[in-house]
């Protein structure tokens, strides 16, 4: 490996080890991850949908502008190429995708080579996601040093991932009630940052709704109070997309 691409890789690592709002820096994530492997592009799944037997995949952030159709993906075990990989728990390094068996799942651009690496992103054993990248037109197709790399950085970002998680439960009064009722197995399993967001919330949900329904409240008082939760999410989407407009020029992607 090249001193350049320790000393990015050094930077990959102390970025993720930051204490800043990591949600809020996804672009950078991703663009330090091209970097440190000179790719093209990057994008990052994450699990987020679907039963524990029957996982999904969801689009978190990439480098390139995509179809909003990439983002409304959500893919299972085989259903793409990091479904494969979901599926196999294993790295795929694909010379040439055009001319590999995954040619018909490849979607077609022509601002990046053929070459195409995807691994997953783990928290020890569990995957949650899978990182993809695609090789710079020109540019020599990915080799297993290029492999070995990416699964690195594949590390560091399932490092960020479990501490952007955890400092969700750290900071929720709720979360902390919730855990305390959870069996040792599960509690362990939300505080490694391995269960999908998704799961996390309705598992939130029920603790909510218990907490208040314990209380006294009725159940049309507990309705309105999600109806209260619902109208403050509406008005940060509103001002999130408003943001977007003034630092883009554009409505976001997803």
């Amino acid at each position: 490996m090249s001193e350049n691409a320790l000393g990015r890789l050094h930077d990959l690592a102390v970025f993720v080890r930051s204490e800043e709002d990591l949600r809020a820096h996804l672009t950078e994530l991703v663009g330090l991850a091209a970097s440190v492997t000179d790719a093209a592009t990057c994008s990052i799944m994450l699990l987020s949908e679907g039963e524990q037997d029957s996982p999904r995949l969801k689009l978190w952030c990439s480098t390139e502008e995509l179809p909003s159709s990439a983002w409304d993906e959500t893919p299972g075990r085989g259903e793409s190429i990091a479904g494969r990989v979901l599926e196999r728990g294993g790295s795929l390094l694909i010379a040439d995708i055009l001319a590999s068996e995954f040619a018909p799942l490849a979607r077609r651009r022509d601002a990046v080579g053929a070459s195409f690496i995807c691994t997953p992103v783990t928290v020890g054993n569990h995957l949650i996601g899978v990182m993809n990248l695609s090789s710079r037109v020109g540019a020599p197709p990915f080799d297993e040093s290029d492999l070995g790399l990416a699964e690195i950085v594949a590390t560091l970002i399932g490092k960020s991932v479990q501490v952007e998680r955890l400092q969700t439960l750290i900071r929720s009064r709720v979360a902390h009630s919730s855990l305390a009722r959870e069996e040792k197995e599960v509690a362990t399993r939300l505080t490694d940052g391995t269960v999908p967001p998704a799961r996390v919330a309705k598992l939130l949900a029920k603790s909510f709704f218990r907490d208040l329904a314990a209380a006294g409240f009725e159940a049309d008082q507990i309705i309105e109070a999600a109806s209260e939760i619902i109208t403050m999410v509406s008005n940060d989407i509103r001002r999130y997309k408003r943001h977007a407009v003034r630092r883009t020029g554009r409505p976001p992607s997803a």
